[in-house]
């Protein structure tokens, strides 16, 4: 064989290798860039809050949640909060119904909705996704059985960020009297990600979970990361406010974002019958994330959004 033809043939089995190569690098740096729970926080708390008794918290991961507590999932950090906190927490992959909901103080879920998107390492993958994400995440049933063991004194955790959840998750919040407006919030001619809420600007509302329990759990300053906005019902207290000027982008599948009002809050909380219920427009706040190796929720300095996280679960579980 001619030295040319050996040259070309080493060349060409060198094609495929140098392909997946090249295909690893750019996956790892798509992992490296990409919107993930960031594993090395940790929540440092000195004196948990329930040493002897340890309420049970089930977060959601039975309706294709976007948020969960998996060993990947972006709510992971939220997760090792709580049980740093003296929760005990486990995941719930079930339809929720009495059987599913007896025993549990406290439920969270985010993001819920009505297809699968999968993910690996933070990156969107093709593989196994279907159906419309934006369709109901739960049943008339699920409903129904929600509302019943909130009457009854349950608490409800509900986080549904920016577009398709507010429309996956409204049949429940309709339940509640709750309006989700399904877009994407901004404040016009301001940082919109992350978002301020803060005694200074005056969008803190007055609540026990803002207060807390001691001033040094006071909560001052809050940050969202977009989202969607709320409107909540004459009895719900506002614990996030939205300026009057604040513009929600609605964005339907090939058209351009629709500009229009937003409502009232991104946080909200109430009771209803015995029990109580927090409503969130926007999940990131509640866990610790990077994105292109960047914080971004409680692990973003200059915010009291662990607090505020520990501050609502203390107040679902009836400690103030």
């Amino acid at each position: 064989m001619s030295g040319g033809r050996l040259l070309v043939k080493k060349i060409l089995l060198m094609v495929p290798a140098l392909a997946a190569a090249a295909l690893l690098v750019g996956f790892a740096y798509a992992a490296y860039t990409a919107q993930r729970a960031d594993l090395g926080w940790s929540p440092a708390i000195s004196r948990p809050t329930y040493r002897d008794t340890h309420p049970l918290v089930v977060i959601d991961e039975g309706h294709h949640n976007a948020s969960t507590a998996s060993m990947l999932g972006r709510y992971r950090p939220f997760a090792q909060l709580l049980k740093a906190d003296g929760y005990a927490v486990r995941t719930g992959k079930e339809a929720f119904s009495p059987g599913s909901l007896e025993g549990v103080q406290v439920l969270v879920s985010a993001n819920a909705s009505g297809a699968s998107k999968p993910q690996f390492l933070g990156i969107n993958v093709s593989i196994g996704a279907s159906g419309d994400r934006a369709a109901p995440a739960f049943t008339p049933g699920e409903v129904r059985a929600v509302s019943a063991w909130v009457k009854q004194g349950g608490s409800l955790l509900l986080i549904a960020d920016h577009a398709p959840f507010g429309t996956a998750v409204e049949g429940l919040a309709n339940e509640f009297g709750i309006k989700m407006y399904k877009g994407f919030l901004e404040v016009p001619n301001e940082i919109s990600d992350p978002l301020m809420f803060s005694r200074e600007n005056g969008r803190l509302g007055e609540h026990p979970i803002l207060s807390g329990d001691a001033p040094e759990t006071a909560i001052r300053r809050v940050m969202t990361f977009t989202g969607q906005s709320l409107d909540g019902p004459p009895e719900a207290n506002i614990l996030l406010r939205v300026p009057a000027n604040a513009i929600e982008y609605l964005i339907q599948e090939g058209q351009e974002a629709r500009p229009g009002p937003a409502g009232k809050a991104q946080g909200l909380a109430m009771t209803w019958g015995q029990g109580r219920i927090v409503v969130l427009g926007e999940a990131a706040m509640l866990t610790a994330q990077v994105a292109n190796n960047k914080p971004f929720g409680m692990n973003l300095p200059g915010n009291d959004n662990k607090q505020f996280a520990l501050n609502a679960m203390h107040w679902l579980t009836r400690k103030f």
